[in-house]
């Protein structure tokens, strides 16, 4: 099984956003993650994928809650200096 926790960052390895990189919001059960990078995919829209098409990236996880979810713009920063650190 795949281990992706909340607030993990994961890059997608199949289907139309492949290659992006996310912040796995909540898990939704074992198959099944939502995620959101703050720009297209956003904290009040997020996509549920399957764990098995994404990777975790290792950089260090971000903080989140389930009663309070980062804002996008938060979500973005992350990103960009977790990118910045591959």
């Amino acid at each position: 099984m795949n281990e992706i926790k909340a607030g993990d960052v994961v890059r997608s390895v199949a289907g139309h956003d492949k290659g992006g990189l996310f912040v796995v919001l909540d898990a939704v059960d074992a198959d099944f993650v939502l995620y959101a990078d703050g720009k297209t995919r956003t904290v009040e829209k997020p996509k549920k994928k399957k764990r098995k098409h994404l990777r975790a990236v290792p950089v260090n996880p971000m903080q989140i809650t389930p009663n309070a979810l980062p804002i996008n713009a938060e979500i973005r920063r992350f990103l960009k200096a977790g990118e910045e650190n591959l």
